[in-house]
């Protein structure tokens, strides 16, 4: 027999290797193939393996049962991965006035452009939404391939930007207006300001002013012009052949120069230098130095100082004129009237809120014949899940309905008061009422035949007559 020597290595079995990214989300291995009939790596083999080096989270099992069968020797395969954090997202605000308001004329639907109107004033009404913020997000934590937590950096956080007269909702989110007003941005916060001023004048610069709250001009309110505020006004300078409309009072420091297109309307007092021309409506009571040539209708007393002169045109008020001088020495080159104790405007309130009481008192009569028969049946238990809804609506209205019938009624109580007055009251003259003047109070007229000093005029039972001036 002859001796073989046979040089046979001994078996090397399947070796893994296991890699991992830096950021610890994905996990590799790679399989050395088996030599000289070494055993492969089997899929429990491979889960010990990947337990040994700490490989929990993300595994793909699929994968791994794949590489236990039919291994891809010497080639990486990703057998875990991760779930990366996701950080928050900021939080926003969302603006809904606008932040960087541009002054521009607007254009008009025929395509001209009007230079008055230039939108200088962002008007808010109490409650309107300013300002909203989309909440920053906590953002979510991650888990790396060895189970570790990767924590996720919150969204950062931004407050509302509440200034002066604004509020906040109770979930924090949303900025509303406190009171009517104009919005003024200040250091990033949004302030909502009841009164708006004017440094200078209203003309070509800030064209007309529109605005719910008070307004001071510092300057004057130049011709062709016009300023509406529901608040009170203070002008500075002088009221040219402006418009001025106010639901307040109205003082103006300069004087009133209406020309022929001036008018002033106010909703309550007004004080006022001097009046030449234009018209004025007052609904209160009126305080001036002189009216001269110039339509005046108050619906309170009139009240001339200083130099007290009412010369020309028409005045009209509802309680008394008081002033130095009425008419002209000429009598022929001023044609002055003076009307107390009519006033139009508060008999057209009285009768609109006279319908408008008419109205109230029916829907509530009607209503509540509903609200009974309804009651009726439903204490019979016979009312229906859609007649049960409309009890709910009717006694829903009445309550609406009622506190305003009252207001109503008492509104007409004042007003019934304020009636009873109409056609008297009193003409006082300081000083002249010259010959020419022509007075009327109530139903009767008088024109003075020749010049009248320190006398009061009212309508006696004769018709018109006077006494000695009486003092206001």
């Amino acid at each position: 027999m002859t001796n073989e020597n046979v040089n046979t290595s001994p078996p090397v079995n399947a070796e893994a290797a296991i890699s991992i990214a830096p950021n610890g989300l994905e996990a590799s291995v790679k399989i050395s193939p088996p030599q000289n009939g070494g055993a492969d790596l089997n899929y429990v083999a491979l889960k010990i393996f990947l337990a040994k080096n700490r490989i929990v989270y993300g595994i793909n099992d699929a994968v791994l049962k794949s590489m236990g069968e039919n291994p891809a020797y010497n080639k990486e395969m990703v057998i875990a991965r991760g779930v990366p954090s996701e950080d928050g997202i900021d939080a926003r605000l969302v603006y809904h006035v606008e932040t960087d308001r541009q002054i521009r004329p607007k254009e008009k639907e025929d395509g001209s452009v009007d230079f008055k109107d230039l939108g200088i004033i962002q008007d808010v009404k109490r409650g309107h939404l300013l300002c909203e913020k989309i909440a920053a997000t906590p953002g979510r934590d991650g888990t790396d391939v060895r189970g570790t937590v990767i924590k996720a950096n919150p969204g950062k956080d931004l407050s509302l930007p509440d200034g002066k007269n604004t509020t906040v909702s109770e979930d924090k989110l949303k900025l509303l207006a406190a009171v009517d007003g104009h919005v003024s941005i200040t250091a990033g916060k949004i302030n909502i300001m009841d009164t708006y001023v004017v440094n200078g004048s209203i003309s070509v610069e800030t064209g007309n002013i529109d605005f719910s709250g008070n307004v001071v001009v510092r300057g004057d309110v130049s011709q062709g012009y016009s300023l509406k505020a529901t608040g009170d006004v203070t002008v500075e300078g002088v009221v040219e052949a402006a418009q001025v409309t106010t639901g307040g009072n109205l003082i103006i420091r300069g004087g009133f120069l209406g020309g022929d297109n001036g008018s002033l309307y106010v909703g309550g007092n007004a004080i006022c230098r001097f009046i030449e021309s234009g018209n004025v409506v007052a609904n209160g009571d009126l305080e001036t130095t002189y009216i001269m040539n110039a339509t005046v209708k108050c619906g309170g007393k009139i009240n001339l100082i200083g130099k007290g002169l009412i010369r020309g045109g028409y005045v009209s008020s509802r309680i008394s004129v008081t002033a130095a001088h009425l008419g002209s020495p000429k009598a022929a080159s001023a044609n002055t009237v003076i009307e107390i104790g009519n006033d139009p405007f508060l008999v057209e309130r009285f009768e609109k809120l006279s319908k408008e009481a008419e109205e109230h008192e029916k829907n509530i009569t009607s209503l509540e014949t509903m609200e009974a028969q309804l009651e009726k049946i439903k204490a019979a238990g016979q009312l229906s899940p859609e007649k049960n809804k409309q009890l709910e609506k009717v006694k829903a209205h009445l309550e609406n309905l009622r506190p305003t019938y009252k207001d109503i009624q008492e509104a007409l109580a004042t007003l019934s008061v304020q009636m009873s007055t109409l056609g008297r009251g009193t003409v006082n003259v300081k000083q002249t009422a010259y010959m020419g003047l022509k007075i009327i109070i109530g139903d009767e007229t008088l024109i003075l035949q020749k010049d009248h000093d320190h006398v009061s005029f009212y309508n006696g039972a004769e018709g018109l007559a006077f006494v000695p001036f009486i003092k206001q």
